[in-house]
């Protein structure tokens, strides 16, 4: 079940106060070839991840892979559409509720930002969301039934692997030659572990057994999580194979989903009101990679340093409330005039 409110309608987001209008952000190194790419997760938890202290090996790939950084973190909500209203916000940006009810979003989010220093922004999805897909504000964007729909994917399971391709042609037209060099921003949406798990993962990553086959009758919990795990292990694939097209270009890869869930026998859920949810409903992976090209900035490479020494020293307390410090702190973005709250700043 979920206790939900609508996040901002058109009209809404339209009286958001913008924070590139506000404040100014000052890049501090150069950005021109950069690649941000940010995958949103779905009702991944971060402790069904390998790599973040699960006892099953879930993340094999990204755990062999070097540069990638991986933290446990807290979701801003419990329910997709009202994290997305509020992951990419300032803390600063949003106001608590006094009851049940979410929070009030009042400010404009990251990509406002990313606009203003130049990237362009293209979004791909295995899900609909546009009321957050119309907030990004992206020069193109595809969502599920579109990419589905194309000849090129006649026949072939509708899965978060359909939007590599897509990933890989916005790199191919970013990076055209004679084309004028510009950042370059990619949000993918991914279905990740949306219930129900079993069919969001190919039969050969069917690692864990017994599954959950079926909504028609009730699972037990070990079904559930054995189902569950096998979908973080086909999420590990797909971040891994996205990481496989970044790594030739000068990119950094943000990963975290919007929320968690509720696992036990017969049932699963989300969407209990944030300030009463069960801690694993908000309990979401935050993981970073950044390639080669991007290290060899001096100035990026030092952020990168200061973000990979947190997770190394075991910092607390980390979660969507830092995505939007740490999206342009990483990027080696500052602002002079409070538009970045440093200790919200994982690279700082």
């Amino acid at each position: 079940w979920c206790w939900c409110s609508s996040p901002p309608t058109n009209s809404q987001a339209a009286r958001l106060v913008d924070p590139a209008r506000t404040f100014n952000y000052q890049p501090q190194a150069d950005l021109s070839d950069v690649v941000l790419v940010f995958v949103v997760g779905e009702t991944a938890r971060h402790d069904r991840f390998g790599m973040l202290g699960h006892s099953r090996p879930t993340t094999p790939r990204l755990s062999a892979l070097p540069n990638v950084v991986g933290f446990a973190a807290t979701s801003c909500d419990t329910v997709t559409k009202l994290s997305l209203a509020c992951m990419f916000v300032r803390p600063e940006g949003i106001k608590p509720a006094a009851d049940l009810g979410p929070d009030e979003v009042l400010e404009d989010n990251v990509f406002s930002v990313l606009r203003k220093l130049g990237f362009d922004i293209e979004l791909f999805a295995m899900q609909s969301e546009v009321g957050f897909y119309n907030r990004v504000k992206a020069s193109a964007y595809k969502f599920r039934e579109v990419i589905a729909a194309q000849p090129q994917n006649a026949g072939k399971p509708v899965d978060d692997m359909l939007l590599l391709p897509e990933l890989q042609a916005s790199l191919a037209s970013a990076t055209a030659p004679g084309k004028a060099r510009r950042p370059h921003a990619v949000v993918l949406h991914t279905k990740g572990s949306h219930y129900l798990y079993t069919q969001r993962y190919p039969r050969s990553f069917a690692r864990w057994q017994p599954e959950c086959m079926s909504t028609d009758h009730g699972c037990t919990g070990e079904q559930f999580l054995n189902s569950f795990d096998n979908s973080i292990l086909y999420t590990d694939h797909v971040l891994a194979e996205t990481i496989a097209l970044l790594k030739s270009h000068k990119a950094l890869l943000v990963y975290s989903s919007d929320h968690g869930e509720s696992i036990s026998d017969q049932a699963h859920f989300h969407g209990t009101p944030r300030r009463i949810a069960p801690p694993e409903q908000r309990a979401v992976p935050l993981i970073f990679w950044a390639s080669e090209r991007f290290l060899a900035d001096p100035v990026l490479k030092a952020g990168y340093a200061r973000l990979a020494q947190r997770q190394q020293t075991g910092v607390k307390g980390v979660g969507h409330h830092n995505l939007f410090a740490s999206l342009l702190g990483c990027l080696g973005v500052q602002s002079p005039d409070g538009g970045i709250t440093a200790s919200d700043n994982l690279c700082q």
